[in-house]
């Protein structure tokens, strides 16, 4: 009976041992992520990166950080991705790239797919409205 317990509360005692493991690894990786982006943002404000290399790179570092789920963060990193790059090739403006750009970072810290369709549907307004300006002729034409 007494071997017993002393086996379970050796099974619990791993149990707990390897969850602090694995919160510990996960905890560090976000934190490596975080660090890598708050370095290297300000790159990318500052023309030095571009935002789709940016984007990029961020989204490789989380799809390779080990978590439990982070999809909607890796869906909110691909649709910053697309937005850079149709605002680089000139598909969308400046203001509507901040725009989408500003929705994603509201709701960076949310892991809530709602926060991905305010995102993605930014995104798509801006390139009906860049495709509707791009569509209408100059006056005088």
């Amino acid at each position: 009976m007494n071997r017993n317990r002393l086996f379970r509360a050796a099974v619990a005692a791993s149990a707990l041992l390897l969850c602090g493991c694995a919160i510990f690894t996960e905890t560090y990786g976000f934190q490596d992520v975080d660090n890598w982006a708050a370095r290297n943002e300000p790159l990318a404000e500052s023309g030095k990166m571009k935002w789709s290399e940016f984007y990029s790179q961020y989204l490789e570092k989380v799809s390779a950080t080990p978590v439990i789920s982070h999809s909607p963060v890796v869906e909110r990193l691909g649709i910053m991705v697309t937005a850079s790059l149709f605002y680089e090739r000139g598909r969308i403006d400046r203001t509507a790239f901040d725009s989408v750009q500003g929705i994603v970072r509201k709701y960076q810290t949310l892991d809530d797919p709602a926060a991905n369709l305010l995102a993605r549907n930014a995104l798509v307004k801006a390139l009906e409205a860049s495709d509707k300006a791009q569509a209408t002729p100059a006056p005088g034409r």
